[in-house]
């Protein structure tokens, strides 16, 4: 006897849900989720053979298609938002069972919605060739640049005290410029988690745990970036202000379940890094590395050196497009790990050490790679386009971009309507 088809959208909703947790009994990534703790434990013990959650959410896609909406372009988009999203963990399922699509393009564009440039060695080479300009020394650049960078490590001892601060300064930014609810914060915890150099985890109701890996080097640009990136205006901000939003005043349940892969990845790491910058101009940066980090890390007698610094860190801000050609061909070309890690040494001008963790991320992610510097493309486009727009409405932007569910739709999927 067949099964019903469900068209109703918040019934639609509800399974998303559920077959996300129970994807994630068979997915080792980590993911978010704010709904019903007794429905997340009572899951686990569940674990349904991924064969069967393919086909459910094969079902899901087919129910989202049919469904009758409102007739609000709210309702429209949210079924193409829950479409999108159905696609990419039945994507993600069939890699768990080790069948991938044909081609890199093909998984990025399955999973986000997307269709990053491809970049080839030349690009890379005119970039490296500007930086070697910049860095002391003679002798191959990876090695120059390892040298270089290392004198910036933040000693193990002071990295707790040097974050803590910048989380502090960061906070305070954040809030002269976005109105925040008085009770969100975030707990700092030096631990490791996954595969990622810090990760910020939402609890729900304005609160996140912060992780910061204790294994991980931590260069001095690293506070700024991280603090912000992780917390403010970052992730715990946007989850913050996305639960008030889709959950306390539209009633969208499916934004409980925020797994890593879908085109809302897009625009949560996009954003996170547009944070940064949003947060810290240039020149800002610079005088708080020299003036506060510096002097936690014992590091003062480089502060005549921050500014070449600074310039080095521009240029591998550039050069970051090398991982995703990495994952492209480590994980589709038939590349080695070493043949991978050569690549970003080479071409990403990374430490061997950096490049071998890089590589260990995308054996874990795969193609989501792509979602913070391309993501960080697509915010930037959604929020500025070809105006230069003054600081203040910038950081209206992006708050407007953390409250509306505006991200990449596939072209294919055919109800899209106008952005609400």
């Amino acid at each position: 006897m067949s099964v019903p088809l469900e068209t109703d959208l918040g019934k639609l909703a509800e399974d998303y849900v559920s077959l996300a947790l129970h994807l994630h009994n068979h997915d080792p990534n980590p993911y978010i989720f704010i709904g019903d703790k007794a429905q997340q434990a009572v899951i686990k013990d569940d674990k349904r053979p991924l064969v069967e959650l393919e086909g459910a959410f094969g079902q899901l896609r087919e129910g989202l298609e049919a469904a009758v909406v409102s007739g609000s372009e709210g309702d429209a988009y949210r079924r193409a938002l829950l479409a999108d999203r159905a696609d990419a963990l039945l994507t993600r399922a069939a890699l768990l069972q080790g069948r991938m699509p044909r081609t890199f393009e093909a998984e990025v564009e399955a999973l986000y919605s997307v269709s990053p440039p491809e970049l080839g060695e030349d690009h890379f080479r005119a970039l490296a060739g500007e930086l070697a300009e910049i860095i002391p020394g003679s002798g191959p650049l990876p090695e120059r640049m390892s040298a270089f960078r290392d004198r910036f490590l933040v000693p193990p001892e002071h990295v707790e005290r040097v974050v803590a601060a910048t989380l502090d300064e960061a906070r305070k930014r954040t809030r002269a410029n976005m109105d925040l609810p008085e009770d969100e914060g975030i707990t700092l915890l030096m631990n490791n988690f996954g595969a990622f150099g810090a990760f910020a985890e939402y609890l729900g109701k304005g609160r996140t745990n912060v992780h910061f890996s204790t294994t991980m080097l931590f260069h001095v640009d690293r506070a700024v970036e991280l603090a912000t990136h992780e917390a403010y205006p970052g992730h715990h901000i946007q989850a913050t202000l996305l639960e008030a939003e889709m959950l306390d005043k539209r009633g969208w349940h499916e934004w409980e379940m925020l797994p890593l892969f879908g085109a809302h990845t897009i625009v949560a790491e996009g954003a996170a890094n547009y944070g940064v910058g949003l947060s810290f101009t240039r020149t800002e940066r610079i005088d708080y590395d020299r003036d506060v980090v510096l002097p936690m890390a014992g590091l003062m007698h480089l502060a005549p050196e921050i500014e070449s610094y600074h310039r080095y860190v521009d240029y591998v801000e550039r050069l970051n497009f090398a991982r995703n050609e990495a994952a492209r061909r480590f994980l589709y070309l038939g590349w080695s790990r070493e043949g991978a890690v050569n690549w970003l040494v080479e071409f990403g001008l990374e430490t061997r050490a950096i490049a071998e963790m890089r590589l260990n991320i995308i054996e874990a992610i795969r193609s989501y790679v792509i979602t913070y510097n391309y993501g960080l493309d697509w915010v930037t486009e959604q929020i500025e386009g070809d105006e230069t727009p003054d600081t203040a409405l910038r950081w209206q932007r992006l708050r407007a971009l953390f409250e509306t569910p505006v991200m990449p739709v596939r072209a294919h999927w055919n109800m899209v309507p106008r952005r609400p």
